[in-house]
């Protein structure tokens, strides 16, 4: 007997169908805080997500203070102490999450439909009166202080790190990732609580709100909950975008079995219009799972295991980066094939079967992403975030699909550019220096600290 290891035909792809999302709907608090509002799924639940736009600073010394703030404010409000507020939520069938970044901070829960007023009401709590007990200042520093230790330990972090020095430079707010353990040993309540009232204010919150829910209700909720939050002091939210520094920045790892690649440019941004054609041709080189540089590195050659390009953006800023962690013994040649599959779409049509299939998926994920009710969310901050226009996404799918093959070369031409990549790798330098030095596609190598 014998096994037959032949796999069966593709499948054939089928028409695009349209898809049209259903629309949001939008009103605004006299304080100026945003409301977008949006039923969908049949789950009798209800999606609320807080959104208050942070104001990145180039001051060092401020570098994770949105992170020791957003801990802070688990600690419970004037109201409630934790554990009351926490019990409070879970007696409504939920719990409040709280996070956040160098652009913003999160306060997400998800309740039962009829709970909703309810659930309003202890998120208002939560931002509005929050508490900053002295008590708690020391370990929750220490668990950022353990963070900063662990990432430090990371080699993506390390990396992603030195891809950020290199585009924006040390005196931009997206120049760091780390901050430095003496600013972190400033941090105390008196510094979050001083932060929270100045930065969390009503202009610059969002209120997203899906699932199944009565409308009707809605508004006067709202109001009622955040009407009296008080406006802030507005501020200019765009920055200096990346520049192209083609660079090699090696970070020494002693003895590491990987390398840890990232690789990318500035490319356009959201709102741009070669921003659409820049997401189709992003996922057919690196950003799906049947690109060329994954089918090439992981599936043909076995450099890696999970290989992947994305776009990345912020407000008029994009860049499009390649991660990847490879065995350290064919660092040179994973580059190089990475570069063969960047040049061969810069030079060679891709044909239309392959652009077909990928189309395909962009549609399908496209659809699942306006389909649930919190990847739903996601995409209206993003376009919020980027002031996208809501009619944008009735023309998405169109859009895809008048892509053409000579549209993706040219696209590649134009955007993504090896002659204008920066490298920032970490690994084992005394195996590795030499055969990168003998790339000619790289910069002059740089050693990184």
């Amino acid at each position: 007997m014998t096994n037959d290891m032949t796999l069966p035909p593709k499948p054939t792809l089928g028409p695009i169908r349209s898809f049209t999302p259903n629309a949001r709907q939008r009103f605004s608090l006299d304080n100026g805080m945003q409301v977008s509002m949006f039923g969908l799924g049949s789950a009798p639940l209800v999606y609320l997500r807080l959104v208050i736009q942070a104001q990145p600073s180039a001051d060092a010394r401020l570098s994770w203070i949105e992170k020791y703030v957003a801990e802070y404010m688990g600690e419970g409000t004037t109201d409630l102490d934790a554990d009351l507020f926490a019990e409070a939520f879970a007696a409504i069938g939920g719990q409040l999450h709280i996070s956040a970044d160098d652009t913003s901070t999160n306060f997400s829960a998800t309740v039962p439909s009829e709970f909703m007023t309810e659930a309003l009401k202890l998120v208002a709590m939560a931002v509005l009166r929050p508490e900053f007990p002295v008590t708690e200042a020391e370990r929750l520093q220490s668990n950022l202080l353990r963070e900063l230790d662990l990432s430090k330990d990371q080699p993506q972090v390390n990396a992603a790190e030195g891809f950020r020095k290199a585009l924006y430079g040390l005196n931009h707010p997206f120049g760091r990732l780390l901050p430095s353990r003496d600013n972190l040993l400033q941090f105390n309540a008196e510094i979050a609580a001083g932060y929270s009232k100045m930065h969390h204010v009503a202009n610059s919150a969002h209120l997203y709100i899906s699932g199944q829910f009565d409308e009707s209700l809605v508004k006067g909720a709202v109001e009622d909950t955040f009407g009296n939050w008080i406006q802030g002091d507005s501020f200019n939210n765009t920055l200096p975008a990346a520049s192209s520094s083609h660079q090699t920045v090696l970070f020494d790892r002693p003895q590491a079995e990987q390398s840890t690649i990232y690789w990318g440019l500035p490319i356009s941004h959201p709102g741009e219009t070669s921003w659409i054609g820049l997401e189709v041709l992003n996922a057919l080189l690196g950003g799906s799972f049947h690109s060329r540089i994954t089918l090439n590195i992981r599936e043909d050659k076995g450099y890696t295991y999970s290989p992947r390009s994305m776009m990345t953006a912020r407000s008029k800023d994009g860049i499009w980066l390649q991660v990847a962690d490879v065995t350290t013994d064919v660092t040179a040649l994973a580059l190089g094939e990475i570069f063969k599959e960047i040049m061969s779409i810069r030079e060679t049509l891709v044909t239309g079967d392959e652009l077909d299939a990928i189309k395909q998926y962009m549609v399908g994920s496209f659809v699942r992403e306006m389909s649930e009710p919190g990847s739903r969310m996601g995409h209206f901050m993003f376009s919020d975030r980027h002031n996208l226009s809501d009619s944008e996404d009735s023309l998405y799918i169109d859009r895809v699909q008048a892509i053409t093959p000579e549209d993706l070369r040219t696209l590649a031409e134009q955007f993504i550019d090896p002659a204008r990549m920066t490298l920032s790798i970490v690994g084992d330098a005394e195996k590795i220096t030499d055969e990168l030095e003998e790339l000619q596609i790289l910069a002059p190598i740089e050693i990184g600290v």
